[in-house]
């Protein structure tokens, strides 16, 4: 399926908004919609006359044949965000109306889950870079609780940087995975979450890890006794090898270059041992 290919219809089930100008939209399609973990679609809306195209990574697992989750940041001047945040576009988008549609095209994309790697894997997210993480944790969480007995044994570690904790989306998604690998060490599909602010002076009630994400793969000559930052860098260093892991990155540009810079130094090859996608507004 491409872009030149017929647009599938879709109307809007549901928008969840997790903090103020982010939401997580779920829209069901007219048909079936195959794609593979960590591909795009693109969402075309049309209204009033004017129809504008965008794509957006999917959240969801490629079980859902015929529902789409994106996870979706209004960008204020954006081509087509901020008509996702007008009342009069949700509500023709949920009812289908005259002037309102919504369709699909795609799945493209190269940044997606090699299924035949057997290294444990560490997705490192910057904002709503965390969707196709997501299409892919839940694709892997499925087949582990299908067959665990054939399931191969592995570990994903988690990194989210966002500005402030309210942004974590998927928190409690996650959070709920890394609790039952706690309670249970012999879990083969185990998940280490590693939630990270950069503007803690605004979110004074967070307690954990501080800084953007590549800020946690930083070498440190300093270790501050109590800072769970250090405690975490530490691991990372001792740990993170390419022989043993592959790391994904997906968001802002920024992040996506530091944390490659950082882990050239340790011996890691983009493309083989780094997989990116990279977000432009």
């Amino acid at each position: 399926m491409s872009l030149h290919d017929p647009r599938i219809k879709a109307r809007l089930e549901s928008k969840y908004d997790v903090a103020e100008g982010l939401s997580v939209f779920r829209f069901t399609l007219e048909r079936e919609f195959r794609f593979i973990p960590g591909q795009y679609a693109t969402l075309w809306l049309t209204h009033k006359g004017k129809t504008t195209p965008r794509p957006y990574s999917i959240v969801s697992s490629p079980s859902e044949t015929r529902v789409l989750e994106f996870y979706i940041n209004l960008v204020e001047h954006g081509r087509l965000t901020p008509s996702l945040w007008e009342e009069d576009v949700l509500r023709g988008l949920r009812t289908a109306d005259q002037e309102t549609a919504a369709e699909i095209t795609g799945p493209k994309g190269r940044f997606v889950l090699d299924l035949e790697d057997p290294r444990d894997m560490v997705f490192v997210a910057s904002g709503t870079g965390l969707a196709p993480f997501m299409s892919m944790i839940r694709y892997l969480e499925e087949r582990h609780l299908a067959t665990p007995e054939l399931f191969h044994p592995r570990r994903i570690h988690v990194v989210h940087g966002v500005s402030y904790s309210r942004n974590l989306g998927y928190r409690p998604e996650i959070e709920a995975l890394a609790a039952d690998t706690f309670r249970n060490p012999r879990r083969k599909l185990a998940v280490t979450y590693l939630p990270t602010i950069s503007r803690p002076r605004l979110d004074p009630g967070w307690r954990g890890l501080l800084g953007r994400a590549e800020s946690i793969f930083e070498q440190t000559d300093r270790p501050c006794a109590g800072d769970p930052r250090w405690l975490v860098k530490g691991l990372l260093s001792s740990m993170l090898r390419p022989e043993t892991h592959v790391v994904y990155l997906c968001g802002h540009p920024g992040t996506i270059d530091n944390v490659t810079a950082t882990l050239k130094e340790r011996g890691f090859k983009p493309d083989l041992d780094i997989k990116r996608e990279k977000y432009y507004r």
